[in-house]
C-alpha cells in the first residue's frame, strides 16, 4: 500500500510538471511567428497548428494507445464538442486580440479559462472546487493582470471574442477531464481525437487563407507551432488531465503568459517593467503554492 500511495503521488506531481511544460511549449508558438516575421494571418496560422498537431497527435496515440480506443472515441459527441472548442479557441482568441491587443486579450481569455473551467466541473459534477485553488487562482490572475498592464478597452466585440475564447479552452479542458475519469481512456487519446476533429474542421480555413505558405521558413514555422508547440504540448498536457482536476490544469496553464514574456524580453528585445516582472513572481508563486496543495490533498486521499 505505501508502495502504492508513494507511486500515485510521484504520478500527480509529475502531471503537474507535465502541464507546466506544456505551457512552456504553448508560449513559444507565438513566440516564434514573431520571431519569424512570416506574412501568414493569425486565423491562418492558428488553423495550421490545429490542423499539423492533430495529425501528429492521432500518429503519436496510434503508436503509443493503439487504434482500437480512437475508433470509439471519434464516435463520442462529447469529443465534437472538444473538436468545435479547439478550433474555437484559437480562432477566437485571434480575432479578438487583434482588436483589443494581445495583453488584453491574454488577460481576459486565460484569466476567465481556470475560474470557468472550475465552475463548469462543478456543475458537471466532478467536485467542487477547493478554497485553496480558489485563492491560488485569483492570486495568479492578479498576478497576470500585472503582467499583461492591461487597460480598459471599450471595444466591446473584442472582449466577446476573447471571453468566448476563454469559455472554449475551459470547456476543452473540463470536457477532457471528465472523458479520462469516465472513460477508460487516457488523456493521450481523447486530446488527439479532439484535435484530430479540429484538424479536419480547420481544413477550409487552411485551404482559403494558406497563399503564404510558400518560403522555407513559412514551412518551418508551421512544423514547429504544429509538432512541438502542440504535439508534444499537448501530450504533456494529457498526462495532466490524467491526474489533476480540471481547474486546476487550467490555472497551472497561467505559467503561459510569464514564459511568453520571458521568451520576448531575452529572444524578441521586448521590453518589461518591474509591474509586469513582479506580476511573473506573483503568477509563479501561485502556481507554487497551488502545486504544494495539490500534492499534500493527495497525499491525504492516498493515505485515507
Amino acid at each position: 500500500m505505501t508502495s502504492l500511495t508513494h507511486k500515485q503521488s510521484e504520478h500527480h506531481v509529475g502531471a503537474i510538471f507535465s502541464v507546466l511544460a506544456a505551457s512552456i511549449l504553448f508560449a513559444t508558438g507565438g513566440a516564434s511567428r514573431a520571431f519569424a516575421g512570416f506574412p501568414g494571418t493569425a486565423i491562418s496560422v492558428g488553423s495550421w497548428r490545429v490542423f499539423v498537431g492533430g495529425i501528429g497527435l492521432l500518429i503519436y496515440a496510434r503508436y503509443r494507445y493503439g487504434s482500437a480506443g480512437l475508433k470509439v472515441l471519434v464516435k463520442q459527441p462529447i469529443l465534437w464538442i472538444m473538436g468545435i472548442a479547439v478550433l474555437s479557441y484559437q480562432i477566437t482568441f485571434f480575432i479578438g486580440a487583434a482588436r483589443i491587443g494581445v495583453a488584453m486579450g491574454t488577460l481576459v481569455a486565460l484569466g476567465l479559462a481556470p475560474l470557468l473551467a472550475g465552475m463548469l466541473s462543478w456543475w458537471l459534477g466532478m467536485g467542487k472546487p477547493s478554497r485553496q485553488w480558489a485563492i491560488c487562482t485569483a492570486v495568479g490572475v492578479g498576478g497576470l493582470s500585472l503582467l499583461t498592464s492591461a487597460g480598459g478597452s471599450k471595444d466591446i466585440a473584442g472582449i466577446l471574442f476573447v471571453t468566448v475564447s476563454g469559455w472554449s479552452y475551459a470547456a476543452f479542458t473540463v470536457l477532457g477531464v471528465k472523458m479520462v475519469r469516465t472513460h477508460n481512456f487516457s488523456g493521450g487519446e481523447v486530446l488527439a481525437v479532439a484535435f484530430g476533429i479540429g484538424a479536419v474542421l480547420s481544413t477550409p480555413i487552411i485551404a482559403l487563407t494558406s497563399s503564404w505558405v510558400t518560403a522555407p521558413k513559412s514551412i518551418a514555422l508551421i512544423i514547429w507551432v504544429g509538432l512541438f508547440a502542440t504535439t508534444l504540448a499537448y501530450a504533456l498536457f494529457g498526462i495532466g488531465i490524467s491526474h489533476l482536476p480540471a481547474g486546476t490544469v487550467s490555472t497551472l496553464t497561467l505559467f503561459e503568459p510569464v514564459m511568453s514574456t520571458t521568451i520576448g524580453v531575452f529572444v524578441l528585445d521586448e521590453t518589461m517593467n518591474l509591474r509586469g516582472w513582479f506580476g511573473c513572481l506573483v503568477i509563479i508563486g501561485a502556481l507554487g503554492l497551488l502545486g504544494y496543495f495539490e500534492s499534500q490533498t493527495k497525499r491525504s486521499s492516498t493515505n485515507a
